[in-house]
């Protein structure tokens, strides 16, 4: 039996997609980091990795994923009402927030921190240190949006 391919399905294929391009890399994020201590002459270009996957790969994935999402809500059978689409609107929109208000101008600073530290020495300094514990706090959280996100996006409660 051949699958019907219509715009509504080819925008799910699209909305889906960024979901995993777009936001599968954030929960590798605190591998990076944990190894920094370890690599201390690595975590410039660990961290200049980061940004360059926020900048291809999460960026571009968060606004995909909110059009797309827009799109589906739309074209689809579903009601605005409906608390598991408040939840998706909710979510990209924190999420948005949080990559361009928290972690873009903290990763900078990370980055722009361990540059700093490696040019007196081989050991990433305590506000490094810091600076990436709190990263990795508000990365927890923001792991804990998508995860139930995905979950009232899949179930639909």
């Amino acid at each position: 039996m051949l699958a019907t391919i219509t715009a509504y399905n080819v925008g799910l294929f699209v909305h889906v997609l960024a979901v995993v391009l777009g936001l599968g890399p954030v929960f590798g994020y605190a591998l990076f980091f944990s190894v920094a201590p370890q690599f201390p002459r690595a975590t410039p270009a660990l961290l200049a990795g980061v940004q360059k996957t926020d900048r291809f790969l999460v960026n571009p994935g968060l606004i995909v994923l909110l059009l797309g999402g827009i799109y589906l809500l739309v074209d689809g059978p579903w009601e605005a009402s409906e608390s598991w689409l408040s939840v998706g609107f909710l979510a990209i929109l924190a999420l948005l927030g949080l990559q361009h208000g928290f972690f873009g101008p903290r990763v900078r600073k990370a980055k722009a921190l361990a540059e700093r530290d490696l040019q007196s020495g081989d050991a990433l300094s305590d506000e490094f240190m810091a600076l990436s514990q709190r990263i990795g706090r508000v990365g927890t959280l923001t792991g804990v949006i998508i995860v139930i996100t995905i979950f009232f996006m899949v179930v639909k409660p």
